[in-house]
């Protein structure tokens, strides 16, 4: 675990929490990352380490979900933490991405065999750029939250706007999803693949208020 430089005005109890939050979001953000580099495997053509990309996204979901369950341990300990309802909210709610992460991993397997045109994929590239964008401005908002609330804020701010245009894409291709030359059961697929790709933004939109919250506290 990484030790980091925190105000002398936070009690050690914080200081635990806190670092134990910051390993919690890098391997969520890991998981984000391996998905975005699985979704790019499988539109260049190239499905044979799919599997294995999905493996990985388990693995470090079950790491995720391990390093929750000890900060879930050492909030519920930390009885001088002010906030601690707050704190555990945003613990599991960060947790929650991972779970969707892994999920839509899942999802995609069931796509490998469906070769989509260009302009799918395009828009597909876009959207998972734009999911890997939105959680790594969680994790700059999550790492400003014990230094500089006021940044942690602005940054959080940011993660609206980016869950916007997501929104816009997700849209764009569920109508474009219907114009497809596709059986049944690849639109039903491709309509659950991105409906929980755009579910990682929404519950990152839900990180972000609950960090909005534990900071403006922090502020007063």
């Amino acid at each position: 675990m990484c030790g980091y430089f925190y105000p002398n005005t936070m009690s050690n109890e914080e200081r635990k929490v806190l670092d134990i939050y910051q390993d919690h979001m890098r391997k969520v953000t890991s998981a984000v990352k391996e998905l975005s580099a699985m979704i790019d495997e499988w539109l260049s053509g190239k499905t044979q380490k799919l599997e294995e990309y999905s493996r990985k996204i388990s693995s470090l979901e079950e790491e995720a979900d391990s390093i929750k369950r000890a900060l879930i341990d050492e909030v519920s300990k930390a009885t001088a933490m002010l906030q601690r309802e707050d704190m555990l909210r945003l613990t599991l709610l960060v947790d929650e991405i991972a779970d969707y992460v892994d999920a839509t991993a899942f999802r995609l397997l069931t796509l490998r065999d469906w070769d989509p045109h260009d302009d799918v994929k395009t828009q597909i590239k876009e959207l998972s750029d734009k999911i890997v964008e939105i959680v790594e401005t969680l994790r700059k908002a999550i790492f400003a939250l014990p230094f500089d609330v006021e940044k942690a804020i602005k940054v959080a701010e940011q993660v609206d706007i980016i869950e916007k245009s997501i929104d816009t894409i997700h849209r764009n291709l569920g109508n474009l999803a219907y114009t497809l030359n596709i059986d049944s059961k690849t639109l039903l697929r491709f309509l659950d693949f991105l409906r929980h790709l755009e579910e990682i933004a929404d519950i990152s939109e839900h990180v972000a208020d609950a960090i909005r919250i534990i900071a403006i506290a922090r502020r007063g």
